[in-house]
């Protein structure tokens, strides 16, 4: 068994694969992570670790090697099979395991990626294994939580689904306001993507909040939530037999 985990800023992902193929999840917060509260890895061959967060990646790293563990922890040197057009040590473990999940799962297609996390990030893969670059915004939540921290009366809320841009209750125009936004916004990245690079792309989300966003736009052809730790596995293979 190989136990894989890709710290987000929000939530912790651990998956644990039979070879390639996935037989167990949890998603944890990140702060109880960073407390040292987490699955136990169980009997497992060997651990890979994607993290974002250093703090949490330090204190993991040290727990697993107390339970007698030496994690691969991807970075920017770490073998994955792609070229890159962007600069590795700028780029997220998150970002570049997502876009190895979805070379993976998906080959013989051009890729965009969209990460749904506390932030989003946009992924641009080749089919022939080329990291063409991305893009970052804000995530959904991340949207909301600012108009009601930059305004005086605004109330904090959870995403909804698409609304009429007309709408008649704060709440409710604030959620379509929102939703409006990520809809244009992820259209018109595909379209420029599209355009500039001269080819056709198969559009997937993955990501916590990627079964919001979905219903956001149509322009979104597949969800897979945990691509990120499909192509943490994928590295991990690579890297032992390396």
């Amino acid at each position: 068994m190989i136990l894989t985990v890709v710290v987000g800023n929000t939530n912790t992902r651990f998956v644990w694969f039979d070879g390639r193929r996935a037989v167990k999840s949890r998603v944890v917060p990140t702060a109880s992570v960073r407390t040292g509260v987490f699955p136990k890895p169980g009997p497992v061959v060997g651990v890979a670790v994607a993290s974002v967060v250093p703090d949490v990646t330090r204190n993991l790293r040290d727990r697993l090697h107390a339970a007698g563990l030496k994690p691969l922890l991807v970075g920017p040197r770490t073998r994955t099979g792609l070229r890159f057009r962007y600069r590795r040590r700028d780029l997220g473990a998150d970002r570049v395991c997502a876009a190895v999940g979805a070379w993976r799962r998906f080959p013989g297609h051009d890729l965009v990626v969209f990460d749904f996390g506390t932030a989003i990030t946009v992924n641009v893969v080749l089919r022939d294994g080329i990291y063409a670059g991305g893009a970052i915004l804000p995530g959904i939540q991340m949207s909301l939580d600012g108009l009601a921290a930059g305004t005086a009366r605004l109330p904090r809320l959870s995403p909804g689904r698409s609304l009429n841009p007309v709408q008649h209750d704060t709440r409710a125009a604030m959620r379509t306001g929102v939703s409006a936004l990520f809809a244009g916004g992820i259209g018109h990245i595909i379209d420029r993507v599209e355009r500039d690079l001269k080819r056709s792309f198969l559009v997937v989300s993955t990501g916590g909040a990627a079964g919001v966003a979905r219903r956001y736009t149509r322009r979104i052809s597949l969800e897979t939530p945990q691509l990120a730790n499909e192509g943490l596995v994928e590295i991990w293979h690579l890297n032992r037999s390396t």
